[in-house]
C-alpha cells in the first residue's frame, strides 16, 4: 500500500494519554543500539531532518521499505547532505534477537535501535506498520506516513530536501 500521509490525530479527554500530530514535538525515540553510534536516539540527531522509522521483523512491507530508504539515505549523504538527514530505524519486535539477525540479512547503513519494551509505539501510539515519521531540524513533526508503496521513497526524498532547504 503507499505510504498515507496522516493528518494529526486528536485525543478526547480521557481516552488516548498523547498522540503525536503534525507540528508537535518529537516524543524521543531510543532503545537499545542494535547498529550505529553509541547511545543514539532521536534527541542526539536534533538540527537534523531525521526520518524515523519504526517496524518490525514480522511486518512484510516494513522489510520491503528498508533497504529502499538505506540506499535514499545513502544518495542523500553522497549529493552531500550527511550533516542535513538521517534515519533512525525503531524496531518494535518485543525480543532483541529478532532484529539482530534481521540486520545479518538486509544489511543498511543507517542507526537501528531495538525498543522491546514498547515505549516509543506506546508514546506515538503506532495503530500501522511501518510507520515513518518526518521530523525537521527543530525536532518537529512534519508528515507522518503509514505503510509502504510504489513511490513511497521518492515521496519522502522531495519532503526532505525541502526541509533540509527551508530556512529555520
Amino acid at each position: 500500500m503507499l505510504g498515507l500521509v496522516l493528518t494529526p490525530l486528536v485525543a478526547s479527554a480521557g481516552t488516548v494519554p498523547y498522540v503525536v500530530g503534525i507540528g508537535d514535538v518529537a516524543p524521543e525515540a531510543a532503545g537499545i543500539v542494535l547498529q550505529g553510534p553509541a547511545g543514539i536516539k532521536l534527541s542526539r540527531l536534533k538540527g537534523k531532518v531525521v526520518l524515523v522509522d519504526f517496524w518490525a521483523t514480522w511486518c512484510g512491507p516494513c522489510n520491503e521499505s528498508m533497504p529502499e530508504l538505506n540506499a535514499m539515505r545513502n544518495a542523500l549523504h553522497r549529493e552531500g547532505y550527511v550533516d542535513d538527514f538521517e534515519v533512525l530505524s525503531v524496531a518494535t519486535d518485543p525480543e532483541v534477537a529478532k532484529p539482530r539477525a534481521f540486520l545479518q540479512h538486509v544489511k543498511v547503513d543507517f542507526p537501528v535501535v531495538a525498543d522491546q519494551i514498547g515505549i516509543a509505539p506506546q508514546t506515538y501510539k503506532l495503530w500501522r506498520l511501518p510507520a515513518t515519521y518526518l521530523i525537521d531540524r527543530n525536532g518537529r513533526v512534519q508528515m507522518i506516513y503509514a505503510g509502504y508503496g510504489k513511490g513511497y521513497t521518492a515521496e519522502l526524498k522531495t519532503r526532505v530536501l525541502a526541509l533540509i532547504k527551508r530556512a529555520n
